[in-house]
């Protein structure tokens, strides 16, 4: 039956469509949100901005040890099925990571606008990354349907912990606390997972402490800060990735430096630039 559905979906590839699909499907990659969340951070909200992060690494965590305890299949090398960016299509089939990223990501940013026009936007979103999902071929639809229920899922209840926790480094240790079993027992242990998550705790401690930065200014200074704080976390991550270092320990630290670069370097870079005019 799921099969079918897949097979009726293909049915109208056009080259235009693999395109266009294959481009949709990018809003539910890592690249893109971290991009989003951090944009938000640095350039609009820094409050909403730390919930969004948390709301992310909260459900990457919760991803990867789902994954690992079904262990699903993927569609790809059935017959009659067209899969489109295999590259992408990393672990196990169950839930759709890219649906659940998804979802979680824009819905977490629903929560925070409250607006019914950015709710159908964010709405459409996510349904047309979930659609990409079955159109490439690389998901069922079950993993694509419970990972958009997941992934709201998620975005509701970390909203809710976020706004009543006070201090939001135990709420965050605490979440790290209750997945890590998970994490360090399952197959493909995520050490640059937990290496970003621990980074992301540690950055914003440090700038709440240290940096406290304000997001102010007009829009085209804050579009050129968004700027460059991409380009040089990628020269960090380049700089990092041509390391002749491998290993467990190598990936924990690997994306604990990137995560607490983007959450306390880089706006602690930009402040000093401005000699604390924001």
């Amino acid at each position: 039956m799921e099969l079918e559905i897949i097979r009726f979906i293909q049915s109208f590839h056009t080259p235009l469509l693999d395109q266009l699909f294959q481009f949709i499907t990018q809003f539910g990659e890592a690249p893109f949100k971290i991009m989003f969340v951090l944009g938000i951070y640095w350039c609009i909200d820094k409050r909403m901005g730390e919930y969004l992060s948390y709301s992310f690494y909260t459900n990457l965590m919760f991803n990867h040890t789902v994954k690992n305890i079904v262990n699903a299949k993927r569609p790809i090398g059935e017959e009659g099925v067209r899969s489109l960016r295999v590259s992408t299509a990393t672990g196990s089939s169950f839930p759709s990571g890219h649906s659940q990223g998804a979802a979680s990501t824009y819905g977490a940013a629903y929560l925070i606008l409250r607006r019914y026009k950015s709710a159908i936007i964010l709405l459409i979103l996510v349904l047309l990354v979930g659609l990409s999902r079955l159109y490439l071929g690389v998901h069922y639809p079950k993993d694509v349907v419970c990972g958009i229920l997941f992934g709201l899922t998620i975005s509701y209840c970390t909203y809710r912990l976020f706004l009543r926790s006070e201090d939001k480094s135990k709420l965050y240790l605490a979440t790290l606390v209750l997945f890590l079993p998970f994490l360090l027992v399952l197959p493909h242990h995520p050490a640059h997972m937990v290496g970003e998550y621990l980074g992301f705790i540690v950055g914003v401690a440090f700038e709440k402490k240290y940096v406290n930065f304000k997001v102010k200014g007009r829009i085209a200074m804050r579009l050129f800060r968004f700027m460059i704080g991409i380009v040089s976390l990628f020269i960090l991550k380049w700089c990092l990735i041509t390391l002749p270092f491998k290993g467990m320990v190598y990936q924990f630290l690997y994306g604990g430096l990137l995560a607490f670069y983007s959450f306390a370097g880089y706006p602690y870079l930009f402040r000093w630039l401005n000699k604390g005019k924001h």
